[in-house]
């Protein structure tokens, strides 16, 4: 498990991760999804290549998603990973390719790219876990002249069943950190009806919030991992 210095949970997770990781065979899971392009051209030419010569690492519909939208990912500065599963092929035989082409060195390809693309193309929907029941933090700050302290990625996600007054805190909380020249997205998720009457929102950052929306239309990549 990844956790980084910058994350923050807010929510008691009574139940042991791990455990629940191994007796529902998940591989990999995630908190928040999100989107990333920094790098993306050189590593879909790599896996184009990799598929090309491996055409049965994958499945046609997973290979149909991946087509669809390659920037989509899990955003990880929180994950959870069976390790052995980037130690074995066709993982490990894609990563050791990445690595002997240093564009993460060279293009700025990212970690969150790399893991999302093997995670999407080599493992199946369902040994995917998407972790919505506590409420999560992570949020990269803009140093840009336009938009200088405000959120550029990530957000505050609240967690399924969180009590709304505790919510409201929170997000009160978070909301006044920044100027009120910041665009904050936010979002409800549609399948929520303890908040449908509600004018606070469940998801409160940058455009990652979305994603939270994406992954209840019919046939999305997410709303297959949601559903497991």
């Amino acid at each position: 498990m990844r956790m980084d210095d910058d994350s923050y949970i807010y929510s008691t997770i009574k139940y042991n991760l791990f455990e629940y990781m191994r007796d529902h065979n998940k591989r990999y899971a995630f908190r928040q999804p999100c989107t990333d392009s920094v790098g993306i051209g050189h590593l879909n030419d790599l896996m184009d290549e990799f598929l090309k010569d491996n055409p049965n690492a994958t499945t046609p519909e997973l290979l149909e998603h991946y087509h669809k939208d390659r920037k989509l990912g899990f955003y990880n500065n929180w994950f959870m990973a069976d390790i052995s599963f980037f130690l074995s092929p066709p993982g490990s035989t894609f990563l050791d390719i990445v690595d002997r082409s240093h564009i993460m060195y060279t293009q700025r390809t990212n970690d969150l790219l790399i893991q999302s693309t093997l995670a999407r193309l080599f493992l199946q929907p369902k040994e995917i876990q998407w972790f919505q029941d506590f409420t999560y933090q992570h949020v990269t700050i803009s140093r840009r002249k336009v938009e200088s302290g405000c959120p550029s990625v990530g957000a505050l996600t609240r967690g399924e069943g969180t009590d709304i007054s505790l919510w409201r805190q929170r997000s009160d909380e978070f909301i006044s950190r920044f100027s009120s020249a910041c665009h904050l997205h936010a979002t409800v998720r549609k399948d929520d009806r303890a908040f449908n009457n509600s004018a606070y929102y469940d998801c409160i950052g940058s455009k990652l919030c979305t994603m939270e929306i994406l992954a209840f239309e019919n046939g999305h990549y997410l709303q297959k991992i949601a559903s497991h």
